[in-house]
């Protein structure tokens, strides 16, 4: 390829993903797990961690359930104890959160706690069936059971296990999770006049995240808290879609004029260091983009970003707001019964869904939700998830290895009237990151046989000078690389081998 050729295909590969000086920050992978982390005996916990790192994994999202710390749950009236005070809940469960805590950051991985669902019922407004507390959550109590957790994952607080050591320090939260959905708070909507419907839940929602805000930050100005963590849609009109939520929790209407509510007479500026967002793309692609001009996938996080910033030009926000991908994923069809995408398929998607959330310069994290499937429920619909890596016994499914070294590649034409192609493959070697790794592409031939191929880097970032191409070359940090190859045919495999030095 001549220079000038060379020149213009690396221009084009800046624009459809650029290299690691497109990004203001890397990209950090994130799972969560809570039936391996919270319900396991602690050598399981610690082999499931050392798992997550192996995969390549930079921190761990884990559930501080109320509910599930809280004491006497189920009574109506609150029990007589110091809800600000770790000490003072039942020890059982906070033990486990402890062991969770403490196996994930022995394993090389940061944490991120969700302060999350459900209630206990003394702190609900009113009582619903089963034990999902979740109607108008009291903000004071939520408020001060936020700043329980945030002491005890200080870096200061004497582990009850061993009062010579501390607990480890966690630094990123979110607050509840996926408020506009009605399975996680209640009453998304009310009565309005005329017979319409109001939401409810993102004014419910603000004044849970204000109070837990404020718990987290007194505890430490440094400690990051995230709001948000919202599905992708509304639920068939069940919750709220993001958008719509969003501008509610702004207290402005569909033109981004100012609510006059009772519920926002006494707003202020939203107070967050990121929003987090779960943009699930089920059974389509992760390029798909909703017919619903508010909802939020995977392809339309665009819609997302510029409706923050546009609050944030507006003072609806304090500051500007990264974006952070907290939860995704595939269900597979096996196990699930009911839904889901094949096997091979959620293996191709988790690297086409990698691809995209690499391209968005707003983006500071992506996510996998569950390492293991949880065993489908005899007899039940869409209860469970098998969104893992692995299945319900343990075993591999194809996702683990496309998960370690997600690939995507597209071919475009060197010059928009020309008939030269070529083809970008990106790619990320997850494992070992902080580690000097190189990686060599390679295609297979028609007799079968695997053969490396020459690559160009896609920007400069990669390489000072258009001069040559390689076989091998290191990769930045993060691992990730966006390189281009000879355009060999429709029907060509490519792939790449990585290793140390």
């Amino acid at each position: 390829m001549n220079p000038l050729t060379c020149l213009l295909a690396l221009t084009f590969a800046a624009s459809v993903g650029g290299g690691d000086a497109e990004r203001a920050r890397p990209l950090e992978t994130v799972i969560q797990d809570d039936a391996l982390l919270l319900h396991r005996d602690p050598a399981a916990v610690r082999a499931t961690a050392r798992r997550m790192k192996t995969l390549g994994v930079d921190r761990v999202r884990i559930t501080a359930g109320w509910s599930a710390l809280a004491p006497s749950p189920t009574r109506k009236s609150k029990p007589r104890f110091d809800a600000t005070n770790s000490l003072e809940y039942p020890e059982r469960p906070w033990q486990q959160l402890d062991t969770a805590v403490k196996e994930v950051r022995a394993a090389g991985m940061d944490v991120m706690i969700d302060v999350a669902f459900f209630a206990p019922r003394w702190a609900v407004r009113r009582g619903m069936r089963g034990e999902r507390q979740r109607w108008r959550p009291k903000w004071q109590e939520f408020g001060q059971f936020a700043l329980a957790v945030s002491r005890r994952y200080s870096g200061g607080w004497p582990d009850p296990a061993d009062p010579q050591q501390k607990l480890p320090v966690v630094r990123l939260w979110t607050t509840w999770n996926e408020p506009n959905h009605p399975v996680f708070l209640m009453p998304q909507w009310k009565r309005g006049p005329k017979g319409t419907r109001l939401p409810a839940s993102p004014h419910i929602y603000r004044n849970l995240h204000n109070a837990a805000y404020r718990s987290i930050k007194a505890v430490d100005r440094r400690n990051r808290v995230l709001i948000g963590g919202l599905a992708a849609d509304g639920s068939r009109g069940k919750g709220i879609a993001p958008l719509k939520f969003v501008r509610e929790l702004a207290c402005v209407d569909a033109n981004l004029a100012p609510l006059k509510r009772r519920a926002c007479h006494d707003f202020k500026p939203l107070e967050a260091d990121g929003f987090a967002h779960h943009p699930y793309t089920l059974g389509t692609t992760p390029a798909a983009s909703s017919p619903n001009s508010d909802d939020v996938k995977l392809g339309d996080l665009d819609r997302l970003t510029k409706l923050l910033r546009q609050l944030r030009s507006d003072g609806r926000i304090a500051r500007s707001l990264p974006l952070y991908i907290t939860e995704y994923g595939y269900e597979t069809n096996p196990p699930d019964p009911v839904r889901g995408v094949s096997p091979r398929t959620q293996a191709r998607y988790i690297g086409l869904s990698t691809f995209i959330a690499w391209r968005n310069p707003e983006l500071r994290s992506f996510a996998q939700f569950l390492l293991n499937d949880i065993e489908p429920t005899p007899g039940t619909k869409g209860g469970d998830y098998q969104t893992g890596l692995y299945y319900p016994d343990g075993s591999a499914k194809p996702a683990v290895q496309a998960f370690k070294l997600p690939i995507w590649a597209v071919v475009r034409p060197v010059f928009r009237s020309s008939r030269t192609k070529r083809v970008f493959i990106f790619g990320q070697v997850r494992p070992d990151q902080g580690k000097r790794r190189r990686v060599a592409v390679e295609f297979r031939g028609k007799d079968g046989d695997w053969r490396e191929v020459y690559t160009l880097p896609s920007t400069s970032s990669f390489t000072p000078r258009c001069v040559r191409g390689a076989t091998a070359f290191h990769v930045e940090d993060a691992g990730f690389f966006l390189r281009s190859a000879p355009y060999l045919g429709r029907r060509t495999t490519y792939r790449f081998r990585w290793f140390l030095g």
